[in-house]
C-alpha cells in the first residue's frame, strides 16, 4: 500500500513537468534577470538603469506574473486537452506559515551575509556568477532527485559546467551574472522545447468521432 501511494504522488510529480512548461517558467526569470543585470553592465547611468534599480523587486515580481500566465495558457491549451487536469493539494494553516517563515528567514541570512562579505571584501563579486550557476545547478539537480527525471540531472550539469567555466575566466560582476542567466535560459528553454516536442509528438490530440445521429 505504501509503495503505491509512492508510486501515485511520483507520477503526480512527473506530470507537473511532463510537458516542458516548468522550464519555461524558470528559463523566462532567468531570462529577465540577465537583461537586468546586462543593462546594469552595458548602461549602468542610462534612465533605463535607473528605473530598473528603482523597480527591481516590480520588474522581476512582474516578469514571473507574465510568465505563469503565458505558461498557464500553454498548459490551458496545449496540456490539459491530452493529458487531463490534475489539482495539486495547497498547504494550510500552520504548515504553510511554517513554510513562509523558514523561506523568509533563509532569504534575509542569505542577503545579509552577502552584504557582510561584499562590505568586508568587494572582490566577492567576481565569485557571484560562479555561486549563483552551482547554487541552480543544485535546485534542479535535487528537482531531477524528486522527480526522477533525468533531464533534470543533464540540465544541473550543463549549468555546473557554466558556472566552472564562468569562476576560472574572471568575468565576474554583473557581466558574469548576465551570462550565467541567459546561458541557464537558454539550457532551461532547449530542455522545455525538446519535452514539450517529446509530449505533443507522444500524446496527439484525441478527434471526436462525428455524431452519426
Amino acid at each position: 500500500m505504501a509503495d503505491e501511494l509512492k508510486k501515485s504522488q511520483l507520477h503526480a510529480i512527473q506530470y507537473f513537468f511532463v510537458d516542458g512548461t516548468f522550464e519555461f517558467s524558470f528559463g523566462g526569470l532567468c531570462l529577465v534577470l540577465a537583461i537586468y543585470f546586462f543593462v546594469q553592465e552595458a548602461a549602468p547611468e542610462s534612465l533605463l538603469s535607473v528605473i530598473l534599480n528603482m523597480g527591481f523587486i516590480v520588474v522581476v515580481l512582474a516578469g514571473s506574473l507574465l510568465i505563469n500566465r503565458l505558461v498557464q495558457t500553454i498548459k490551458e491549451r496545449i496540456t490539459y486537452p491530452r493529458t487531463g487536469f490534475v489539482k495539486y493539494k495547497r498547504e494550510y494553516g500552520l504548515k504553510r506559515t511554517s513554510r513562509l517563515a523558514i523561506s523568509l528567514v533563509s532569504g534575509a541570512l542569505i542577503s545579509a551575509l552577502i552584504v557582510i562579505a561584499l562590505m568586508k571584501s568587494p572582490h566577492v563579486m567576481d565569485w557571484m556568477p560562479g555561486m549563483t550557476g552551482l547554487f541552480f545547478a543544485a535546485v534542479i539537480a535535487w528537482i531531477g532527485y524528486r522527480s526522477a527525471l533525468p533531464r533534470f540531472y543533464l540540465v544541473a550539469l550543463a549549468v555546473f559546467l557554466i558556472s566552472i567555466s564562468l569562476a576560472i575566466s574572471g568575468l565576474g560582476d554583473m557581466l558574469g551574472l548576465a551570462l550565467v542567466y541567459g546561458l541557464t535560459s537558454l539550457i532551461l528553454f532547449t530542455s522545455g522545447g525538446l519535452t514539450l516536442w517529446k509530449y505533443l509528438h507522444q500524446n496527439p490530440v484525441l478527434q471526436e468521432s462525428p455524431d452519426e445521429h
